[in-house]
């Protein structure tokens, strides 16, 4: 089946900013972060996703006739991610107390504050921002990132596993949500405020990979701890 009009207007608006093309993400793919990068990154990604994982489940409880997210509870998914910090020589007290402990960027603190203004929105222009210009990218980014998790920085199968479940778990709900907004944005000015914020999205993601990027990459001796 052909795609409409406005949902080529939505992935056209996502490809224009991917994530999957930023430094931060061409630095992984080729190999020149390290273990303890990896880690800062998980620091960062930890509290930029669980919040955010909390809004998901608000956002489809106020969506009258629409059946919630499945695939697996942000509880699994926060302990695959502390599995993998572990992996990378932090401890899981020391990624969960990240944000008390001052030791978020600015710029996932923008993406938070950010995720978090969405939610608030009329449904459909919450999953527009958050499901598709936000999660919808996730399994683009992980089918790229993952592989080098194992050929180059030495990673075994079984301590990947957040990755390899997120690439398909995401592309369902990102699928999940393309419909949806697809289904309820139906007037002109629904359909044009969600092309917006779903570029607001690819924005603002590109931005808290600028952060990482900014600190870790462009400082040779943090680069080099």
């Amino acid at each position: 089946m052909a795609k409409s009009a406005f949902r080529l207007q939505l992935e056209d608006a996502i490809k224009q900013r991917h994530s999957a093309v930023h430094p931060w993400s061409e630095a992984w793919y080729s190999g020149k972060l390290n273990k303890h990068l990896l880690g800062e990154w998980v620091k960062q990604h930890y509290h930029f996703v669980m919040p955010t994982s909390r809004m998901f489940a608000a956002t489809y409880g106020n969506c009258e006739g629409i059946v919630g997210q499945a695939g697996f509870a942000a509880v699994r998914h926060s302990e695959l991610l502390l599995d993998f910090a572990e992996h990378c020589g932090k401890t899981r007290q020391e990624i969960i107390d990240a944000q008390v402990n001052g030791e978020l960027l600015p710029e996932t603190l923008g993406l938070q504050s950010w995720c978090w203004r969405q939610s608030r929105r009329p449904f459909v222009e919450a999953i527009a921002a958050i499901n598709v210009g936000l999660e919808s990218q996730v399994p683009v980014v992980y089918a790229k990132t993952t592989p080098p998790l194992i050929e180059k920085y030495g990673f075994t199968e079984e301590e990947v596993t957040f990755f390899r479940l997120h690439i398909v778990a995401d592309q369902e709900h990102g699928e999940r949500a393309f419909n949806i907004v697809e289904k309820y944005a139906v007037t002109a000015e629904q359909k044009a405020t969600c092309v917006r914020l779903v570029k607001e999205a690819t924005m603002m993601r590109r931005l808290y990979l600028d952060g990482l990027y900014n600190k870790y990459l462009l400082n040779p001796a943090l680069k080099a701890a």
